[in-house]
């Protein structure tokens, strides 16, 4: 969407329509801080549960709070390893 609002921005100034420029402008910003402020919730969300914070942060079960991947269990032993 940003791409487009860029390229009416661009066309808009082609034209000599400094209004419309203007407008899609400020099309083209908003759309950026949205998608800015979209990727920092992400982020807020991950770090909330973990406690580490960026993008390295890992996904948190949202009922406990732990990393996903430390609550999968690990697949039980048949007791066959013992027996030849």
């Amino acid at each position: 969407m940003s791409r487009e609002n860029l390229n009416k921005f661009v066309n808009s100034l082609e034209k000599g329509d400094n209004l419309q420029a203007a407008d899609d402008f400020k099309n083209a910003m908003a759309d950026k801080v949205s998608s800015a402020l979209d990727n920092a919730k992400v982020d807020v969300a991950k770090s909330m549960f973990t406690g580490q914070v960026g993008a390295d942060a890992p996904e948190a079960n949202v009922f406990s709070g732990n990393d996903v991947a430390a609550e999968t269990p690990a697949p039980e032993a048949t007791g066959d390893e013992n027996a030849q």
